[in-house]
C-alpha cells in the first residue's frame, strides 16, 4: 500500500475528508468547473481552427477566442478555489466579475473600428489597445487580490490538511494540534 493511500486510510474522518472520499459526483461546483475547462479549450481550439476555414469561418475565430478564453480562465480559478466538499461560496463574485472584465474588454477590442495614426488615444494608446491592456490585464488584478485577502482564512489548508501532507512527505504521522507556524 503507497504512503498516500495509508494516510488516508488512518487519518481522522472531518467532514472535509468525508467529502473528499465520496464520488467524483458528489462535488457539483468541481464537475461545472470541470466542464468548463473543456468547453473553454474546445472552444480555444476551435477557434484556432477556424483560421483553416473559408474568410466566413475564419471571422467568427476571433469572437469564439474572445469568450471561450475568459471561460477557460475562471474555471481554472474556480478549480483552484473549490476545496473537498465545499462550493465556490463567496468568491463567486469576483470570479463573475473578471469573466465580465475579461469577456467585455476582449469583445470590446474586437468590436471598436481599426485605430488611424491620428485617432483618438486613451491613457496614451490607441482605443483597442487600451481596452485590453487596461481593462484585461489592470482591472482583474484589483480585484483577484482583494478576493483572496477577504477568504484567505476560510480556503487555505486547515491543520489536518497540513498534517496530512507533512504525513505523506513520510514524514510519520503528525498530531494536528502540533502544526503551528513555521
Amino acid at each position: 500500500m503507497s504512503p498516500v493511500a495509508k494516510v488516508e486510510r488512518d487519518a481522522p474522518m472531518t467532514r472535509a475528508s468525508a467529502a473528499s472520499r465520496t464520488g467524483p459526483g458528489e462535488n457539483g461546483a468541481r464537475r461545472v468547473a470541470l466542464r468548463s475547462v473543456v468547453a473553454g479549450a474546445i472552444g480555444i481550439a476551435a477557434a484556432y481552427a477556424s483560421a483553416f476555414g473559408p474568410p466566413t469561418v475564419a471571422q467568427v475565430g476571433p469572437w469564439l477566442m474572445a469568450i471561450a478564453l475568459p471561460v477557460c480562465m475562471v474555471a481554472t480559478m474556480a478549480l483552484g478555489a473549490v476545496r473537498a466538499g465545499r462550493r465556490v461560496g463567496v468568491l463567486v463574485l469576483p470570479f463573475g466579475l473578471v469573466f465580465l472584465l475579461v469577456t467585455g474588454g476582449l469583445l470590446l477590442a474586437l468590436a471598436l473600428p481599426p485605430d488611424a495614426v491620428d485617432g483618438v488615444y486613451w491613457l496614451g494608446l490607441p482605443r483597442r489597445a487600451a481596452v485590453v491592456v487596461y481593462g484585461v490585464g489592470v482591472l482583474p488584478l484589483f480585484v483577484l487580490p482583494m478576493a483572496y485577502a477577504y477568504t484567505f482564512d476560510a480556503l487555505t489548508l486547515s491543520d489536518e490538511d497540513v498534517a496530512r501532507v507533512r504525513a505523506a512527505r513520510n514524514l510519520g504521522p503528525v498530531d494536528p494540534s502540533a502544526v503551528g507556524p513555521p
